[in-house]
C-alpha cells in the first residue's frame, strides 16, 4: 500500500482536509503539533499542517553591511527566535516525509501557498515531484472534489513565490541597512525601513501631503434661496467675484416661478461581488476595522469552512460554482430565510458580476454553512458578506430623481432622489449607503415664496486624505504590492512612525525619508520599477521568463542604487538624524503641563512596550498620565470637549485605533471597562 503525505497550509485546514477525504481517521499529536492519518481509496494517507512560512530567508553567513545577497532557505525557527513554534512542524513533516511515497501540496492556491507547499517538498520531504489539490473552499463538498481532480504541482506559482520574497529580501535589508547606515554614521542607531513597495506607497502619500500643504486656497462665494422649506441654489454654482455675487443677490426677489419640474427614474444595479480590496474597503466604511484586521477574520471564516478562500482579485463566479445550492443553505438561517425565499421563489439565481478577474479564485462569498460559535467582529464581517452576496441576485432598485428650477430674478434649482423600489437594497441593508432627499410637491408655473436668501463665502479645499482603506485600493490601481502584502505594507508604514492618523498624515520623518530617497535613490521611490516587478512576477507564472533573470535584473539594478547611496551616505546622514531628532521631539510632545504650567507633557517610552505621560520638570513636578502599552501615539489638535486636557489617538497593530482624553478621570471615560466586565459576568454565568 503507497503512502501519501498530504500537506495544508494551517492545522484547521489539515483537520478539515483529512474528515473529507479519509476513512478511519486517526489524530495523532507530536507535542503541541496535530497530524491525521488513515485511508482512501485503498492508499494510506498522513494530512499534516504546516503554520504558514514554516522557512525563511537568511544570509549564509551573518553580516551587518550592505550590499548582501549570499542568503539560503532555512528554518523559520533558526532565523527567528518568535517563530520558534514552528520548530515541532518541520520535525514532523520531516518524519513523515520519510514513510511517504507520494506528496500532495494542499496548502492555498496562490504564490504564498505554492511556495510554502515547495519548500517543505525540498527542504523536508526531500522529493522532486509532488500533484496539487486545488480549493477555493474547505467545505467536504470542495475539498473531496479538489482530492478527485487534482493536478501537478505548480512549480511557477512557486518560483514566482520565490523570487518575490528573494527581491523583497535583497531590497527590504539592503535598503534598510543603508537607511541606519547613515544614521549611524551620523552618531545615531535606529530601527529604520525601506522596500520596493514601501517606498513608492510612502512617496505617493508624501506626494499628496507635500501637495495639500501648498494647496492655496480660493475663495467664493454661493448664493441659496430658501422655498419651502427647501434650500436652492444659484444655478451658477460657484462666484469667484464677490460684487458679481452681492448683485444677483440683490436681483433675488420675494416670490419666485417654477420653471422646470423634471422627474426621471432609473435603476440602480447591485454593487458587485467582493474581492479583497473591495471587502477591505467596505469594512472599514461599515465598521471601522483597519484593513490588516478585516482580512484576519476573513481567514479565520475561511479556515472554519464560512467563507471562501479571501486573497483574490476576483469579483466574477466560474459557473462551476453551485450558486442556487448555496441560496438554498442560507436560506436554512433564520437571519437569511426570507431574502433567500424571495430568490428561491423566484428562481433568480443569477448574480451581478463585477470586472476584475483571478484565474485562481472566485470572488469572496459564503459556502452556506452556518457559523457556530464565532466571535462578535466574525459574525459582523460574515454578515456583510453574506448580504452581498444575496444582494447580486435581487432585482435593480429603482430610483427617482427630481430636478427643480425656480426663477425668482435669478434662477435657483434643487434636486430630489428617493428610492421608489428597493430591490437589492432591501437585501444589503444596513449596509447600503444611499439617502434619500425628499422634496415637497412642486409644480410648474407655479407661483413660491422666497422665504429667505443667503451669501456665504466658502474657500477651496485642498484633496482629501487617504484613508487605511482608500491607499490600500489606490496601491491596487497602480499595481504595486499584491493583494495580500498591501495591508502589512501600510501597516508598516504605520509602525515606523512614517505616516499616522485615521486621515493619513505623513510624518516629518516620512517626508524627509522621501526627500532623501528622492535626492540619492530615486529609484527606491519609482512606481514604474515595482510595477515591473510584479509584472515579471507574473510572467514567471506564465512560464515565459524565468525566477533567475527577474531576480538577477532586480539585483542589478539594487547594486547600481546602493553604489551611489555609499557615496553620500555622510550627508544623508545628518539629514535623516535631524528629520529624526525633530520628529521625535515633536511626536513626544502633548502640551504644557496643566500641574506646574512651567513643563511639557512629554510621552515617556520605558522598555516592553511600557510608556506613560509625565513632565518634563520631572522630579520638581510628578505630573503624569497613564498610556496603553505597546500603541502607537499621536497628539491630536483639539482638547478634550469635556474637560479640556489633551486629547490623543491610540494605534496598535491589527486593532481599530481609537481617541481618548488622556485623564483617566475625565468624564468621556465613566462607562470604560463596564462591557468587559459585564462580558465576563455573562461567560462565568
Amino acid at each position: 500500500m503507497s503512502t501519501e503525505l498530504i500537506v495544508a497550509e494551517k492545522p484547521k485546514v489539515a483537520a478539515k482536509i483529512a474528515q473529507a477525504i479519509g476513512e478511519n481517521i486517526k489524530h495523532h499529536r507530536v507535542g503541541s503539533v496535530s497530524y491525521y492519518e488513515g485511508t482512501t481509496d485503498g492508499k494510506h494517507i498522513f494530512v499534516a499542517p504546516a503554520v504558514g512560512h514554516i522557512y525563511s530567508l537568511a544570509e549564509i553567513e551573518k553580516t551587518s553591511t550592505y550590499p548582501t545577497f549570499d542568503i539560503e532557505w532555512k528554518p523559520a525557527y533558526e532565523v527567528d527566535k518568535d517563530a520558534g513554534y514552528t520548530k515541532g512542524y518541520v520535525q514532523l513533516l520531516e518524519k513523515l516525509g520519510e514513510k511517504a511515497d507520494e506528496f500532495i501540496c494542499a496548502c492555498d492556491f496562490d504564490i504564498e501557498g505554492s511556495l510554502i507547499g515547495a519548500n517543505v517538498l525540498r527542504f523536508a520531504v526531500g522529493k522532486k515531484e509532488a500533484r496539487r489539490m486545488k480549493f477555493s473552499a474547505v467545505t467536504h463538498t470542495d475539498l473531496q472534489e479538489a482530492y478527485e481532480t487534482m493536478g501537478e504541482m505548480d512549480y511557477n506559482n512557486a518560483y514566482a513565490g520565490e523570487a518575490r520574497h528573494i527581491l523583497d529580501w535583497y531590497f527590504g535589508i539592503n535598503l534598510s541597512r543603508a537607511l541606519m547606515s547613515a544614521l549611524k554614521a551620523a552618531e545615531r542607531w535606529k530601527v529604520m525601513s525601506i522596500g520596493r513597495v514601501q517606498g513608492p506607497s510612502l512617496e505617493l502619500l508624501a506626494a499628496l501631503e507635500k501637495q495639500i500643504a501648498a494647496f492655496v486656497p480660493t475663495p467664493y462665494w454661493e448664493l441659496n434661496a430658501f422655498i419651502k422649506g427647501i434650500e436652492f441654489k444659484h444655478a451658477k454654482g460657484r462666484f469667484l467675484d464677490e460684487k458679481e455675487a452681492k448683485r444677483a443677490l440683490d436681483n433675488t426677489k420675494s416670490q419666485g416661478k417654477v420653471t422646470k419640474v423634471e422627474k426621471k427614474e432609473n435603476l440602480l444595479y447591485p454593487y458587485p461581488p467582493f474581492d479583497l480590496t473591495s471587502l477591505q474597503v467596505e469594512a472599514y466604511r461599515v465598521f471601522g476595522y483597519a484593513p490588516t484586521r478585516t482580512l484576519d477574520i476573513a481567514q479565520r471564516l475561511y479556515e472554519d469552512s464560512y467563507i471562501t478562500y479571501p486573497r483574490t482579485s476576483s469579483q466574477q463566479f466560474p459557473p462551476t460554482i453551485k450558486l442556487p445550492a448555496i441560496i438554498r443553505k442560507l436560506g436554512e438561517q433564520e437571519k437569511y430565510a426570507h431574502a433567500a425565499r424571495y430568490l428561491i421563489d423566484n428562481s433568480m439565481f443569477k448574480p451581478m458580476q463585477g470586472k476584475k478577474t483571478d484565474p485562481a479564485h472566485p470572488a469572496i462569498h459564503p459556502t452556506g454553512l452556518a457559523p457556530e460559535g464565532v466571535h462578535e467582529q466574525e459574525m459582523k464581517l460574515y454578515d456583510l458578506i453574506v448580504k452581498r452576496f444575496l444582494a447580486l441576485f435581487a432585482p435593480a432598485a429603482k430610483r427617482e430623481k427630481t430636478n427643480l428650477e425656480v426663477d425668482a430674478g435669478e434662477l435657483y434649482v434643487a434636486d430630489g432622489m428617493r428610492i421608489v423600489e428597493k430591490g437589492w437594497t432591501e437585501f444589503y441593508a444596513p449596509y447600503y449607503k444611499g439617502e434619500d432627499i425628499e422634496l415637497p410637491r412642486f409644480d410648474e408655473s407655479e407661483q413660491v415664496a422666497v422665504e429667505n436668501k443667503k451669501k456665504h463665502k466658502k474657500e477651496t479645499k485642498p484633496p482629501n486624505r487617504y484613508t487605511e482603506a482608500s491607499i490600500i485600493s489606490e496601491l491596487e490601481d497602480r499595481k504595486l504590492g499584491t493583494k495580500s502584502t498591501r495591508a502589512t505594507i501600510v501597516e508598516t508604514l504605520f509602525k515606523r512612525h512614517y505616516i499616522h492618523g485615521k486621515s493619513i498624515k505623513v510624518t516629518d520623518l516620512g517626508i524627509k525619508v522621501v526627500e532623501v530617497l528622492e535626492k540619492y535613490a530615486p529609484e527606491i521611490l519609482d512606481e514604474q520599477l515595482t510595477r515591473k516587478i510584479e509584472d515579471d512576477m507574473e510572467k514567471i507564472q506564465e512560464g515565459s521568463m524565468t525566477k533567475e533573470a527577474v531576480i538577477q535584473e532586480g539585483k542589478e539594478i539594487l547594486i547600481q542604487t546602493l553604489d551611489k547611496w555609499k557615496k553620500h551616505e555622510e550627508k544623508i546622514g545628518k539629514a535623516l538624524y535631524e528629520a529624526l531628532k525633530a520628529s521625535e521631539e515633536k511626536q513626544s510632545t502633548i502640551g504644557a503641563c496643566d500641574k506646574c504650567k512651567t513643563g511639557n507633557l512629554k510621552i515617556i517610552r520605558m522598555k516592553q512596550g511600557k510608556q506613560f505621560i509625565g513632565c518634563s520638570s520631572y522630579p520638581d513636578c510628578n505630573n503624569a498620565y497613564p498610556l496603553p502599552g505597546y500603541a502607537y501615539i499621536t497628539v491630536m489638535e483639539k482638547p478634550c470637549e469635556h474637560c479640556s486636557k489633551p486629547m490623543i489617538n491610540v494605534r496598535r497593530a491589527k486593532m481599530r485605533s481609537f481617541n481618548m482624553c488622556i485623564d483617566p478621570k475625565c468624564p468621556s471615560k465613566a462607562g470604560w471597562g463596564k462591557k468587559k466586565e459585564e462580558k465576563k459576568e455573562e461567560e462565568k454565568a
